[in-house]
């Protein structure tokens, strides 16, 4: 990527800056180490020119604050966070090496299910422990599920970007009729935007991310810009799996049709409940740990 100005900066006395790693609505991921420790850190700063506004910035540090608290192996570990001398907001993350989910899903098209079990199961219990927490990630799709290289080789599925979560007891910090969202991935009732948005727009999101990853193409494909989308995903029920891929085992189809439904009364009421109904599958399958 570009280079830019930031680039060999030290933040906050303790963070030396190397290089851009990534982009995103909210701000810029670079990477760099701590000056004293020299442990590699990713380190997201905002934007500077939505740092002047305070609902934004309030909204930054609560990604900081929410995930740091979730402390589950499946979730991207937030360091520390604060300003710099220059007023500029930043949060600190541990550096993972590895490529996302939506990358992989780019090159292979699609998983089997032995690999995407082991792919999301453990995402699910992620989110399964942040909503019982009362935090909402409403951001759930590939590209936000970041294949870590482990500690002793393989992979280790890690959740990333709360950075539009809302705790529910909270603020709501969203500004009547903004959407926050990936359109693809996102539950009808985030995309109506008319109140708090609940856990099952997560359960929504991850069935959205199941399908895509079995199936070979997400359950909202091929419109041509992303309020055709929305409009879909409020209006029309989405295909069953087994329709897009005829192979999908019974059990394991049902839980994602389930997951999928636009009726929120219909759809499994928690995560952990849809993972029991997943896990059950995988059971069946022989593909449970």
């Amino acid at each position: 990527m570009a280079q830019d100005d930031r680039i060999g900066r030290i933040i906050a006395d303790r963070y030396q800056i190397d290089r851009v790693i990534g982009r995103g609505g909210m701000g810029m991921v670079y990477g760099g180490s701590h000056t004293w420790t020299e442990r590699p850190v990713a380190v997201k700063l905002l934007h500077a020119d939505l740092a002047d506004d305070p609902t934004l910035l309030k909204r930054f540090f609560r990604e900081a604050k929410a995930t740091a608290k979730l402390r589950h192996p499946n979730v991207v570990e937030i360091l520390d966070m604060g300003e710099d001398e220059d007023g500029s907001a930043f949060i600190v993350l541990e550096l993972l090496e590895g490529r996302s989910l939506g990358a992989l899903l780019a090159e292979e098209k699609r998983l089997e299910p032995p690999r995407a079990y082991a792919i999301l199961y453990p995402v699910m219990d992620a989110l399964a422990a942040a909503h019982e927490m009362g935090i909402v990630h409403r951001d759930v799709k590939p590209e936000n599920v970041f294949l870590a290289a482990g500690f002793r080789g393989g992979l280790v599925p890690k959740l990333l970007d709360f950075g539009i979560a809302k705790v529910l007891e909270g603020t709501m910090m969203t500004a009547a009729g903004t959407t926050l969202g990936t359109p693809t991935y996102m539950a009808p009732e985030q995309a109506i935007s008319e109140g708090p948005v609940g856990a099952s727009a997560d359960i929504w999101s991850i069935g959205a991310v199941w399908f895509h990853v079995l199936a070979g193409r997400p359950p909202v494909d091929g419109l041509v810009s992303p309020t055709a989308t929305m409009f879909a995903i409020m209006t029309e029920d989405r295909p069953k799996l087994a329709s897009v891929w005829p192979e999908a085992p019974p059990a394991l189809a049902g839980a994602i049709d389930r997951a999928l439904l636009r009726d929120v009364s219909q759809r499994w009421q928690t995560m952990r409940e849809l993972m029991a109904a997943v896990r059950a599958a995988a059971e069946a399958l022989g593909i449970a740990g």
